[in-house]
């Protein structure tokens, strides 16, 4: 974090660390309540905790539960739309005349190449030891034990780093 020591780092680590484990029960449960798919709940509960994270990083919280909840609402509603988005595309009305329009390959390789700009530019904003581990982890595929053990730094700080880009990134995305 940028203008922030190590014992401020350490501290919101605990503090997550603890709101990790007092939340996240709850929070799978409510998912799996919602969803009613157990694979993909415990994807939204990193994404929670993500997001927190990130927010935790430039603002203190009090009572983070609260924001954690609302987190997870928006979640499902952002889940939603993207879903409903992504089977608008699907839809073909039944009547005669109606030819079903294939979107051009170009049209899908502009949008990757726009995805890919934005991530890029996501990954230029991050700090430099967030990006580091950040890319470490999911371009070198190095676990947070190799990581920590090659910077020196420990799981949970780099846990706290990945968490860090892929709020950052998501919202980057997201914005878009």
């Amino acid at each position: 974090m940028p203008g922030c020591d190590d014992s401020n780092e350490l501290g919101a680590l605990l503090d997550l660390d603890g709101i990790y484990r007092e939340q996240a029960p709850r929070l799978t449960r409510f998912f799996r309540r919602e969803l009613r798919e157990h694979d993909e709940s415990q994807d939204l509960v990193q994404e929670a905790f993500a997001r927190l994270a990130a927010f935790m990083s430039r603002q203190t919280l009090v009572n983070p539960a609260p924001y954690l909840q609302r987190i997870a609402r928006n979640l499902l509603f952002e889940r939603t739309r993207r879903r409903k988005s992504r089977m608008a595309a699907f839809h073909v009305p039944i009547g005669e005349g109606i030819d079903p329009a294939i979107g051009p390959d170009q049209a899908h390789r502009i949008e990757a190449e726009d995805v890919m700009r934005i991530y890029r530019r996501a990954l230029a904003e991050l700090p430099e030891k967030t990006r580091t581990v950040f890319l470490l982890h999911r371009v070198d595929e190095m676990t947070y034990k190799e990581i920590g053990d090659r910077l020196g730094i420990s799981v949970p700080t780099v846990q706290y780093h990945v968490a860090r880009a892929l709020a950052h990134i998501d919202a980057a995305l997201e914005q878009e």
